[in-house]
């Protein structure tokens, strides 16, 4: 009894000194919740900015509101992202630790360059978790990590935040550095990126100039060809690459309303689900792209539009069933321009043809841009609410 009691004491008193010691640790460490990466204006390859989290402001106040903000950022420049983060740590005067790092955000003019030793950096140092997330900012990637979120006093969580609510809306890929490598690794398959800007509102809806102010807006995605960032694709892109990827969970379309052409109606997106099905025909690769949705009626203009009229539920549908049509096929026309198989397209032909793969493997970028592609998409209404006429006024 005795000899037990001892032992969970020995146990107690190993934990309180460990406690000790990571607390210790620490506080002699800056943890980095954002890294941006950017090209060096002279002299150095690169420059790196870091978002580092001061303890003590978190404690002292509430989350949000834009109060007391939790971060400090700084800025030094390197021959590599490692060079760069030793000559910052001198400024910081504490190890850098990357376990809570959230996002990294690349600049335009380096993803231009080349990101490989970047993403090896990420993927070979023991800190930081793969599934951070992966933002490529038109622009430079310091003025995005010094711009206050309001709503979150970590701004880099606030940044992580941002994209989650983009890609719920299907306007634009939350893309992990996991998820970059794993295409990297294809042979065929090109990685991509949510695309991001610094934006500010106008001062007038006539006017050009745009107002102070600017904020990080999340803005269609960055394509990249390996490493190098080879083109965008814009809003309507790239919701018809998350159609074709599966990647639609939720969102709007907007369509003219059966009732007065000139009004619209919005449609929301419930469900939706994707498959591709390629084909190798006479030596000529085709592939078939089904996409099937499912959505309801969300809000409708005041108009003589009635939902139980016969034949409106079908002219909706159609109407929708155009617009995802449109929207795949501009992704698809995009990329083919790019030359950048964002789909998968040549991955899905491996699949299905393991033992014919080879000889299309080595000419892949070849037949990409001129592959033959068909859409078949399904769209179908399933809710309409509980109003089937809308409320007209004087009525």
């Amino acid at each position: 009894m005795k000899k037990a009691v001892l032992v969970i004491l020995l146990l107690g008193s190993m934990l309180l000194v460990t406690g000790c010691w990571s607390w210790v640790e620490i506080e002699n460490r800056a943890i980095v919740s954002a890294l941006g990466v950017d090209k060096a204006a002279e002299g150095e390859r690169l420059e790196v900015t870091v978002q580092i989290i001061k303890p003590g402001e978190i404690q002292s106040g509430a989350q949000g509101g834009g109060i007391s903000p939790a971060v400090a950022v700084y800025s030094d420049s390197g021959y590599d992202l490692a060079d760069a983060l030793r000559n910052l740590g001198r400024q910081v005067g504490r190890k850098l630790t990357f376990s809570k790092l959230t996002v990294l955000v690349i600049g335009e003019g380096i993803a231009g360059e080349g990101t490989g030793s970047i993403m090896d950096f990420i993927f070979r140092h023991y800190e930081p978790d793969l599934r951070v997330k992966v933002i490529v900012v038109r622009g430079r990637a310091k003025e995005v990590l010094e711009t206050e979120i309001p709503t979150d006093k970590v701004w880099g969580l606030g940044l992580d935040k941002l994209v989650e609510a983009t890609r719920l809306h299907a306007r634009a890929p939350a893309v992990s550095v996991l998820d970059f490598l794993k295409a990297v690794s294809s042979k065929t398959t090109s990685p991509v990126a949510t695309g991001m800007e610094m934006a500010g509102e106008k001062k007038k809806p006539a006017e050009e100039e745009v107002a102070p102010g600017k904020k990080p807006v999340v803005t269609g995605t960055a394509v990249f060809k390996d490493y190098k960032l080879t083109g965008w694709l814009d809003e309507t892109e790239t919701r018809g690459l998350l159609w074709i990827k599966g990647e639609v969970e939720g969102g709007v379309i907007v369509i003219p309303s059966p009732g007065n052409q000139s009004r619209l109606m919005a449609l929301e997106i419930t469900y939706a689900r994707s498959k591709i099905e390629p084909q190798i025909k006479d030596g000529r690769i085709i592939v078939t792209v089904k996409i099937s949705e499912e959505g309801n009626i969300g809000e409708v203009e005041p108009d003589n539009v009635e939902i139980d009229k016969p034949g409106t539920l079908e002219i909706i549908e159609a109407r929708k069933k155009k617009v995802i049509e449109k929207e795949v096929l501009a992704a698809i026309a995009r990329a083919q321009e790019l030359n950048a198989d964002v789909f998968g397209f040549g991955e899905a032909v491996r699949r299905k043809y393991p033992r014919k793969w080879p000889q299309y493997e080595k000419k892949w970028e070849e037949l990409f841009p001129l592959l033959d592609i068909r859409v078949e998409v399904e769209a179908k209404i399933r809710r309409v609410g509980l109003i089937k006429k809308p409320i007209i006024p004087g009525s």
